[in-house]
């Protein structure tokens, strides 16, 4: 059991909540010539309370408080029972990793967050038999319902801007159905996830290097392992020859010679038949230029001609020149390709007889060819045999991950059957209060186990289902079914939380609030705590309840006496 008893804060900064067994309101209320009930800090005392019961700083709205309205010293405090142990929680503003819990007068301080939740959940279920149970703010989600939620899902119970997935571990232990099996093939689902990415990425990797699917990929491993093995084979005979390691170095080196001497020889031609491009002479004719100039400007072309035959002449020398250097650098370089000839010549000749020594039937054309072959094509056969076989292990991995996840899911298939007596039991409580709201009994409740990723579904149908109204009518019929059904309840904590849930249509309100009233003797033993505007009552709904909510009030605020004794701008969430 779980029973809330004090929220406070030290120093004061709200005033002291005290919580009661039963219903406990949280009122929002109007002042005169004043109207409006949002915003005076009714979900705030929620978030305080989350945050005593180790909600993470960064999901609470308590993170978004300024420091000047809100000091970092100061410690929020709850007293409360957890199954018999007398606890209070401490935990300041500045040090929020850090809590503390005082348990039946023990200080105990933890030095993260997670430590406390580990301490708090073994004593809240230290009494259960579960394989598998889940964690103290585990369990806590559908127990506090916060207004961020928008009530759209009996399963999705957190704020809908932090899109949490959906978990459905404390749902399945409040109807006395053994998680372990949901937990184990919901953790099976993310690592299968995880090695299809892989596997994916082996496939990437194969295209890449083959440009051939997995398929047409493994046909070329095949040929690659046949022609590694066919040379191997070929290298293989040639080491068996005696003098071997010495003749091969011998024509490896011989190999490498007649490649410099090629790349000499190549050279020495490139720079022949550039010069071979060179023609001779290529002169201005002068007597073509001066009569032309002639017929414009009679006697200017015989001087310009002139001048010309000068230049023409130096011009002459100059290329005179150039052809005997040219001459002379051809006759070179011819005579070095006539030594280059003579060079490769005996070179290929020794190469030859070289050869001839290793040569079996033909097969050897170059031996550092053959060896540099059988090195690219070994590198080849080793990198696409690894990417095949990884790809291989991820696929045979994920089989077995499918084939244990399916396991899982018809054990929680079993465990479900196993229950049918207290989910039909649970379905009959969600009638029932389904009969005084809305006059009928149109309404059902299943839980569906399929291979899908979500597992679990749990389908919860009303009359007119889909409405932004039926939706959070919907929410209040399952959680408070689940704190009070007979066999549901003997896994409940006891404590359920609602903030401004009743955001529903005016009929719906009046018969749930007075369905409440009428059965209050259900909450013996248990707290439910409900965030409500008085606003949303007239003097005639008022008169038609059968409680009065100031009888079950813990706390009032107004405009004027607001939850943190004044108004402040919340500072913007990090997404």
């Amino acid at each position: 059991m779980l029973k809330l008893n004090k929220l406070y804060s030290e120093p004061e900064v709200f005033e002291p909540i005290p919580f009661e067994e039963g219903l406990n309101l949280i009122l929002g209320e109007t002042t005169e010539g004043i109207d409006k009930t949002n915003g005076v800090g009714k979900s705030l005392a929620i978030e305080f309370i989350s945050f005593a019961l180790l909600k993470r700083h960064s999901d609470c709205r308590v993170s978004l408080i300024p420091r000047e309205d809100l000091s970092d010293e100061t410690v929020v405090c709850l007293d409360f029972v957890l199954n018999g142990y007398e606890i209070t929680s401490r935990r300041s503003i500045k040090d929020h990793d850090s809590p503390i819990l005082i348990i039946n007068g023990i200080t105990k301080n933890y030095s993260n967050l997670s430590d406390a939740i580990d301490h708090l959940s073994s004593l809240m279920f230290r009494s259960f038999e579960f394989e598998k149970t889940p964690t103290f703010r585990q369990m806590l989600g559908p127990l506090i319902r916060e207004e961020g939620s928008e009530f759209k899902s009996i399963i999705n119970c957190f704020d809908t801007n932090k899109r949490i997935p959906p978990d459905y571990t404390p749902h399945l232990f409040l109807l006395g159905i053994e998680p372990h099996p949901y937990a184990e093939a919901k953790k099976l689902h993310g690592e299968m996830e995880n090695i299809s990415k892989a596997r994916n990425k082996m496939e990437e990797n194969i295209v890449t290097l083959t440009g051939k699917n997995i398929s047409e990929s493994k046909a070329d491993l095949n040929e690659l392992e046949n022609q590694v093995r066919r040379i191997q084979a070929d290298i293989d005979k040639l080491e068996n020859i005696e003098g071997f390691e010495l003749i091969r170095d011998e024509i490896i080196e011989l190999e490498n010679k007649l490649e410099r001497e090629r790349s000499k020889q190549a050279l020495l031609k490139s720079e022949l038949s550039k010069i071979k491009l060179f023609k001779g002479d290529n002169y201005i004719d002068g007597e073509e230029v001066a009569d032309l100039y002639n017929q414009f400007k009679d006697g200017l072309g015989d001087l310009i001609k002139r001048q010309l035959d000068e230049v023409s002449e130096f011009k002459r020398k100059i290329d005179e020149f150039q052809r005997n250097l040219f001459e002379e650098r051809k006759v070179s370089i011819e005579q070095e390709l006539k030594e280059f000839d003579l060079i490769i010549s005996n070179l290929n000749k020794l190469y030859s007889e070289k050869v001839a020594l290793l040569d079996q039937q033909g097969v050897l054309v170059s031996l550092k060819q053959t060896i540099a072959i059988h090195e690219k094509k070994i590198e080849e056969f080793s990198a696409l045999s690894s990417f095949i076989q990884k790809h291989t292990d991820y696929d045979s991995e994920y089989k077995g991950k499918k084939r244990d996840r399916e396991s899982e899911i018809y054990l929680l298939e079993s465990f479900v059957k196993n229950s049918e007596r207290v989910v039909n039991s649970f379905q009959n409580t969600i009638l029932e209060m389904h009969d005084y709201v809305f006059g009928n009994r149109r309404s059902s409740f299943e839980i569906e186990v399929s291979k899908r990723k979500e597992i679990l579904k749990f389908e919860l149908r009303t009359d007119s289902d889909g409405s932004h109204s039926i939706n959070r009518e919907k929410v209040f019929l399952y959680d408070f079914a689940l704190l009070t059904n007979e066999h549901t309840s003997k896994n409940h904590p006891g404590l359920l939380i609602h903030d401004n849930i009743f955001d529903v249509d005016q009929d719906t309100l009046i018969k749930s609030i007075n369905f409440i009233g009428e059965n209050i003797s259900m909450l013996s033993r248990k707290q439910y705590i409900l965030t409500i505007n008085s606003d949303k009552f007239s003097e005639t709904d008022l008169n038609s309840l059968n409680i009065s909510l100031h009888q079950y009030s813990r706390a009032t605020y107004t405009k004027e006496s607001r939850f943190l004794k004044k108004q402040y701008q919340e500072l913007s969430a990090k997404r």
